[in-house]
């Protein structure tokens, strides 16, 4: 993300979210901008209304980025608006009598021929290279600390009682720690960011096969439809995005 290369890449995009089958009130959000290159995905924590109320914050800080002049530059914009967003978390839950509020975000940062995802929480991002998938992201949970430190396995942490604890989010009583990887980008790669609603049901197996077959938006329905056979016992939501290299005018204008 650091050095901007001569060739330039563009994200095409499509987001979906779902309630799902047992929730009444969806607490997740996300963001797409595929001109200044950011795409996030966030789930709300902290009670129907305060969830909600949460990752709004976050998506409304986002959509104030002005247009990137570098990718330095996006990196900088996209960390202050999180502060921002932190800022007024803690404001809505102190008029809440201090209750809990807080959202994840897995989020992924385009400039020329570079990427970076940022994230905080169990949201995730996966990169899909000549058919291979790969999660870019770690959870934050307890649960995955727990794989680390090789106390569970990672079967044994899909049914884990705390699976769903993280340890970093964007809210109260947290303190922002963003999780930060980069690389070069590719033409035809594909990258799914998501909510725990879609993990939570789908392995990885089984996201890699839909995301090789169909446009993103066809694809995105699909995983959508995946989690909710599969019960849909949380709010899913899914960004699809294509990686395209623009054309030589389009590099000129932008």
């Amino acid at each position: 993300m650091i050095e901007q290369m001569e060739a330039s890449m563009r994200g095409f995009a499509i987001g979906l979210t779902h309630v799902g089958r047992v929730r009444q009130h969806n607490e997740d959000t996300f963001y797409v901008d595929e001109g200044k290159g950011v795409f996030a995905v966030m789930d709300g924590a902290g009670g129907m209304h305060d969830g909600a109320m949460a990752s709004s914050l976050v998506r409304e800080a986002l959509a104030s980025i002005a247009q990137p002049r570098s990718a330095e530059d996006l990196l900088e914009q996209f960390e202050s608006r999180l502060i921002t967003a932190k800022d007024r978390i803690e404001q809505a839950a102190a008029k809440a009598n201090g209750a809990a509020m807080g959202t994840t975000i897995a989020a992924l940062l385009i400039s020329g021929s570079n990427f970076a995802c940022l994230w905080a929480g169990d949201s995730r991002v996966y990169r899909l290279r000549n058919g291979r998938l790969e999660q870019l992201t770690t959870d934050h949970t307890e649960a995955q600390e727990l794989v680390d430190q090789n106390v569970l396995t990672p079967e044994e942490a899909r049914t884990f009682a705390r699976r769903h604890v993280i340890t970093r989010a964007i809210g109260s009583g947290i303190e922002l720690e963003l999780e930060l990887v980069s690389g070069n980008l590719r033409q035809g790669d594909r990258f799914l960011l998501c909510s725990d609603g879609l993990t939570g049901h789908l392995d990885d197996s089984v996201i890699g096969t839909f995301l090789m077959n169909g446009a993103p938006k066809p694809t995105a329905q699909c995983l959508i439809n995946g989690a909710l056979e599969e019960g849909g016992s949380d709010n899913v939501t899914v960004v699809i995005v294509d990686i395209d290299a623009m054309s030589a005018r389009e590099g000129v204008r932008n």
